[in-house]
């Protein structure tokens, strides 16, 4: 079933990579798709028409004519099962039959006469019916059955009748009937009543073979792969004329519809097969016949055929003209579509002639009037671009944090004064270092080396001025140092990490910085033990780096996170940029990706 799964989805994908588009990129397939749509709906919706209506005319038919045979069988079986109980009811007006089994007190020569006569009275009902499968006398006073089946005579002593079918005679006129599935035959006992009395001595019962019915069944199997069976009340199989191993149906699941029927008559439709049934015997005998769908299909399926013949003539007809008009009308605004797809491949010298004064003609005229306006706006577009990137840039070269240099000036003088040392010298040379990295024209993109210089020598000035709560850790694999990378973008992030995540932070501060070579890019990692950055507003951040917004160098915090993104994927594309992972409490760690200087140049 997975594998089934598989291929339909891998066939679904094939036709939209391949038809689907097709269809929708081309006007010309559009014009014919069209064509198709108008012919041939109109035709499949009269094929349809014609389907059902021939369907449900021959549905009428099978109806009909099923239904008068369906009561003709009920009929005929029950003339049969009557027929077989007028044999019976002879014996009941036997006059030496009666007295045969009920007088106990003859002589024995008596005796054997009456024995004589019952025998020759079995043997003479044996012969002269069809169908019969045995028949039975009892004696009550005598506690005796004669038999007769299979051409064998028999006589039994009963001491006790409890339990076997001579148990149930009633003082009625009626007859008992009861079925045999497995000898596919029924039974009809009567008792035998002596009329002095109205005493009962004995019974009689008489078993006849379901094949007695076999020519009205001939009659029921008018459609090819029909089947007609006979079910009791409970929907068990009492006769099955053709054998079959499996019913069409599940009959113990419709013989409740069947039971439930006040009409003798009629049928049911399932999702197999139509169910025509008739009750018969008192309702003790259901004469059912079972047609599968498709037989009734079957009258549908010469007017499918003529159907799909026209409906491919008619498909090859429109195919031929689509083919022939869309040629025609589309030619011009396939050549105008080429003209647009080398204009998309950034070749603007690209000439099209107009073939027509119409629609199209305007079309390619115009087409030809806006290429020369898109080569003027790409040129001063470029311009701006160029101007706006420098712009940013000088923007970004003064947005250096002046409470920071407030701070660090002030750290120098209270050093001066408390501990008159020789550091004071380090600080300023690593202030003085800085300043002369930021004003110096570096360009936009600086070597990883001069850009780490830079961020030792702002953290040497925090250590100092946290001397003591701060441990940092910086690698540089080899050969990464002169990679480019844009300048004051490493900055920002740790500086950061000392405003946002050690401020309320306790105990030590721990700062690391990782730069090395990962699958051909560069990546650096900036990681700290600060106080983290809470669910939500981690994913707005990520929300605002995803959606390549272009942030204004006027807004609060520009110099951030956001405008360093925005930096170097400004330099050297969307595949690069930050990535930002925190948990609250555990610190915050920003993933830098920037592609080496031999990406650049290849």
């Amino acid at each position: 079933m997975l594998k089934i799964k598989r291929n339909w989805n891998t066939f679904i994908t094939f036709l939209h990579q391949n038809l689907y588009r097709r269809i929708a990129s081309s006007i010309r397939y559009k014009l014919m798709v069209l064509m198709l749509v108008v012919m041939i709906v109109p035709l499949l919706l009269l094929i349809i028409f014609a389907i059902n209506v021939s369907q449900s005319t021959f549905e009428r038919e099978i109806v009909n004519s099923n239904h008068s045979r369906i009561v003709l069988a009920g009929k005929y079986v029950n003339e049969k099962v009557r027929q077989s109980d007028k044999l019976l009811y002879a014996s009941l007006v036997d006059e030496k039959l009666v007295p045969s089994i009920s007088d106990t007190k003859r002589d024995l020569s008596l005796q054997y006469n009456a024995w004589d006569y019952i025998e020759d009275k079995l043997f003479s009902f044996y012969y002269g019916t069809e169908h019969i499968g045995a028949i039975s006398l009892y004696s009550k006073e005598n506690h005796t059955v004669y038999s007769l089946r299979d051409d064998s005579y028999f006589v039994d002593e009963i001491d006790d009748t409890t339990g076997s079918k001579w148990a149930h005679l009633a003082p009625n006129s009626s007859y008992r009937f009861t079925n045999d599935e497995v000898k596919q035959s029924f039974t009809l006992t009567r008792s035998i009543i002596r009329f002095e009395d109205r005493k009962i001595v004995g019974g009689i019962s008489v078993e006849m073979k379901w094949s007695l019915i076999d020519s009205v069944i001939d009659m029921l199997e008018s459609e090819k792969e029909s089947s007609v069976f006979l079910l009791n009340r409970s929907g068990h199989i009492m006769y099955n004329p053709n054998q079959v191993e499996k019913p069409p149906v599940d009959f113990e699941k419709v013989i409740k519809q069947i039971n439930s029927s006040k009409n003798h008559t009629s049928y049911l439709k399932t999702k197999k097969a139509y169910i025509f049934f008739q009750k018969a015997v008192n309702n003790e005998v259901i004469v059912v016949k079972v047609i599968p769908n498709k037989v009734v299909l079957s009258g549908s399926i010469k007017t499918l055929t003529y159907g799909i013949i026209i409906s491919i003539f008619s498909i090859i007809l429109t195919v031929g003209l689509s083919i022939a008009i869309s040629l025609r009308t589309t030619k011009p605004i396939i050549e105008l579509a080429r003209a647009m797809q080398e204009v998309e491949d950034h070749n603007l010298d690209v000439k099209v002639e107009v073939h027509s004064r119409d629609e199209i003609g305007l079309l390619e005229k115009r087409f030809t009037s806006m290429i020369h306006r898109i080569k003027e706006l790409i040129e001063r577009e470029y311009k701006n671009e160029v101007e706006k990137r420098s712009a940013q840039f000088m923007a970004l070269q003064a947005q250096v944090n002046p409470h920071f240099l407030y701070n660090t000036l002030q750290l120098v003088g209270g050093m001066a004064v408390a501990h008159n040392v020789p550091k004071i010298y380090s600080v300023v040379s690593a202030l003085s270092d800085m300043f002369r990295y930021i004003t110096r024209k570096h360009g936009n993109l600086v070597w990883i080396e001069q850009e780490m210089e830079h961020i030792k020598n702002y953290l040497y000035i925090q250590e100092l001025r946290f001397e003591g709560k701060i441990e940092t850790e910086i690698f540089i694999e080899d050969g990464v140092e002169h990679d480019y990378i844009p300048m004051l973008s490493i900055q920002p992030i740790v500086e950061n990490a000392f405003k946002h995540g050690f401020e309320k932070k306790t105990g030590v501060w721990k700062l690391s910085i990782e730069v090395q070579k990962v699958f051909g890019d560069i990546e650096i990692v900036i990681k700290d033990n600060g106080v983290g950055i809470e669910a939500e507003r981690l994913q707005e951040i990520k929300g605002q780096l995803q959606s390549n917004i272009d942030y204004p160098l006027e807004a609060k915090g520009s110099i951030g996170v956001k405008n360093v993104d925005a930096r170097i994927k400004l330099s050297f594309g969307n595949d690069y940029g930050l990535d930002i992972t925190s948990e609250p409490g555990q610190g915050t760690q920003i993933l830098m990706r920037i592609p080496t200087t031999k990406t650049l140049e290849g």
